[in-house]
């Protein structure tokens, strides 16, 4: 027989049948005596430590809203739960689960919790941001705070030694290992998935086409649920391979798929080599010229070069066009409140003049806005200036909506053990 309810949850805990809701309604019952019964946080730590081997992708969500209900109940109660000593202990453990994730959807009330001065949560976030390499969290702060100017010396002091350890290029495998929990989650995730996935390059496209959905089809749900490939990027430029992860991941979709998938690539230099570069497999669809796009031979998973709207052709004449540049040239040069937004380069162009039967050459800065790269200025964009856009600026992506509907909701094939 078990004395306590953390000895059962332990017990589960190594038998591996523990339930996730289980171990959080342990957890908010505790968290919620941990004011009045202080020795509490031993029991806490107890199931925190059983929490953080869990792949589930909703638990930082889960844990964000446990932590905002203690301001719901009482702001008395919430004062004296995280100012305490174990509050604050709880709140960085709390916080470091929340971090493995690295969820996009989370910043927003991480955001928030930068005004909770009164337990030194902001040096708690820096602490973690370096710990975890969450580059996207730390641009989305120094653009919005000047954190120099803190009268805080903790929290000057954490910011400047992360910026210290973001100072140096980070070793691309310790970028991806830690993403591993991310990864696992989603894996045991899509294990159940059964609605359509559309894959794209990077995080910050993500973000652009989520929004844009909301904005043009306000009342219709999404029918398929959109997720980057490119997990090691830091969304400011080039990331880390995107496009050939993407190859990757499209490839691998097995004929016993639970969800059909399709690949949306950059209609660039790289999205398109990786794009033609396909495995056999993967076939162009009837009537190419009008159902642009290719599906593999097992009906499960499609790939698709982003559709050139009207206006942009000399993007894709270019192998320019990228999800940034469906946007129309005044979007393109909107700035936040900061006075940031995307940053471009102009490369340069080898200009030939034949005189006299002899070629001079020269090199000069072209000045062909199709040319232009982004290098940076992307999460901002992607998080601060397209929400803020009216539902006309995203006319161009209607199209890239409607083609990739018709090829997951029409084109794709039951999985086959359905079929037999």
């Amino acid at each position: 027989m078990y004395s306590t309810e953390v000895e059962v949850i332990q017990e589960q805990y190594y038998k591996g049948v523990l339930d996730v809701s289980c171990l959080f309604n342990s957890l908010e019952d505790k968290v919620f005596r941990l004011v009045d019964e202080p020795t509490a946080y031993i029991e806490i730590s107890s199931m925190i430590r059983a929490l953080k081997d869990f792949n589930d992708i909703n638990i930082p969500e889960r844990i964000l809203s446990l932590i905002n209900a203690t301001f719901e109940k009482d702001q008395t109660f919430s004062l004296d739960l995280w100012a305490g000593d174990a509050g604050r202990n709880l709140i960085l453990d709390f916080l470091d689960i929340v971090f493995e994730y690295k969820r996009s959807q989370d910043m927003p009330t991480l955001m928030g919790y930068l005004s909770w001065d009164f337990f030194h949560i902001p040096s708690h976030i820096f602490m973690l941001i370096r710990k975890h390499a969450w580059v996207e969290l730390w641009d989305m702060i120094n653009a919005r705070y000047d954190i120099r100017q803190e009268y805080d010396y903790m929290i000057r002091t954490q910011h400047f030694l992360t910026s210290e350890a973001f100072a140096n290029p980070l070793n691309e495998s310790l970028l991806l290992s830690s993403h591993q929990k991310e990864l696992a989650a989603l894996r045991e995730n899509l294990k159940l998935a059964t609605t359509p996935v559309m894959y794209v390059e990077g995080k910050t496209d993500r973000m652009i086409l989520n929004t844009a959905y909301k904005k043009l089809f306000k009342d219709e749900p999404m029918p398929f649920v959109i997720k980057e490939c490119d997990l090691a990027g830091n969304g400011t430029g080039g990331g880390y391979g995107g496009a050939q992860t993407l190859g990757r991941v499209i490839s691998a979709i097995r004929s016993d798929s639970s969800y059909a998938a399709l690949a949306l690539f950059d209609n660039d230099k790289e999205g398109v080599d990786v794009y033609n570069k396909l495995p056999r497999y993967f076939e162009p669809r009837d009537q190419p010229d009008y159902r642009p796009g290719k599906i593999s031979k097992n009906g499960r998973s499609a790939a698709l070069l982003i559709p050139t709207p009207k206006g942009k052709e000399r993007y894709e004449q270019l192998s320019n066009l990228c999800i940034e540049f469906l946007f129309d040239e005044d979007v393109l040069q909107k700035k936040n409140a900061e006075g940031k937004g995307l940053t471009f380069s102009f490369p340069d162009l080898e200009v030939r003049v034949k005189k006299n039967g002899s070629p001079i050459v020269e090199i000069i800065k072209s000045t062909i806005p199709e040319t232009r790269d982004i290098v940076d200025g992307k999460v901002i964009f992607a998080t601060e200036i397209v929400p803020s856009l009216q539902p006309e600026d995203f006319e161009n992506f209607r199209g890239l909506f409607w083609k990739a509907k018709d090829i997951l909701l029409s084109d794709m094939s039951p999985p086959v053990l359905l079929q037999q």
